[in-house]
C-alpha cells in the first residue's frame, strides 16, 4: 500500500511483506507470492541446533526434513507453508534451492559444506566446484554457469571446474545440461 508521509510517497509493507523480507530470498519470496502446488527443496538457518532444538516443532508442523546440519536444515515446502514457516521466532533465514529432485545432482559432501556455509552465513564466499556435463559444454552453458555467479576455471571434456557463491549453486541446479556437481578441492582441480 502507498501513503504519502510528509508529501512523500512511501510503501507500507503488509507483516507478512516484512516477514518475508527479513527472512526470505528473493527466490523464495517470488515463490509466496506467486503461490502453485509444487514442492521444493528450501534451506533454513534456525538460532539454534535443529535436532536437539527444532525436532519437535518440525513434526508438528508436517514439514519434511530432508537433511539436516547444526543450525540448517534442508526442508521440503510448498508456496502456501512459506509464510507460516517464517513466522517461526527461532528461524533466522530462509532460501530456496529448486525442485527436490534437483538434489540429487549435488555430492552429498557438497549438500553438508551448503548446510555448513548457510549455517555459519558464508554462503556468499566463493567455493570450487566440479560440474560433470552431458557433454563438453559450449557458450550456452557457459552463459549459465555466469548467471549463475561463478567463472569458468578450468574445462576438461565434459567436467568443469567453477569458482562462485555457494548461494548462486540454486541456479546451477537449473542448469539441465549440468548432471552432477562436486566439491573442487584445491589441490584436486581435475575429476577423479
Amino acid at each position: 500500500m502507498r501513503v504519502h508521509v510528509r508529501g512523500e510517497a512511501t510503501d507500507l509493507l503488509s507483516p507478512d511483506e516484512e516477514l518475508l523480507r527479513a527472512k526470505a530470498d528473493p527466490r523464495l519470496r517470488k515463490e509466496a507470492e506467486t503461490g502453485g502446488n509444487d514442492p521444493f527443496a528450501a534451506i533454513a538457518v534456525y538460532r539454534n541446533d535443529v535436532f536437539l532444538d527444532q525436532s519437535e516443532a518440525l513434526g508438528r508442523s508436517s514439514l519434511t526434513v530432508l537433511n539436516e546440519m547444526g543450525r540448517t536444515a534442508i526442508l521440503l515446502l510448498s508456496p502456501g507453508q512459506i509464510v507460516p514457516f517464517l513466522k517461526d521466532p527461532s528461524l533466522q533465514k530462509a532460501a530456496w534451492i529448486g525442485p527436490q529432485g534437483l538434489l540429487a545432482r549435488l555430492d552429498p559432501s557438497l549438500e553438508l559444506e551448503l548446510l555448513a556455509r548457510f549455517g555459519a552465513g558464508t554462503e556468499d564466499r566463493d567455493v570450487n566446484l566440479l560440474l560433470r556435463l552431458v557433454d563438453v559444454g559450449g557458450a550456452g552453458e557457459e552463459r549459465s554457469v555466469v548467471a549463475a555467479g561463478f567463472r569458468v576455471l578450468t574445462k576438461a571434456g565434459p567436467n568443469w571446474v567453477v569458482t562462485g557463491p555457494m548461494s548462486g549453486l540454486p541456479k546451477l541446479l537449473e542448469c539441465d545440461r549440468i548432471i552432477y556437481i562436486e566439491g573442487a578441492s584445491k589441490t584436486r582441480t581435475m575429476p577423479r
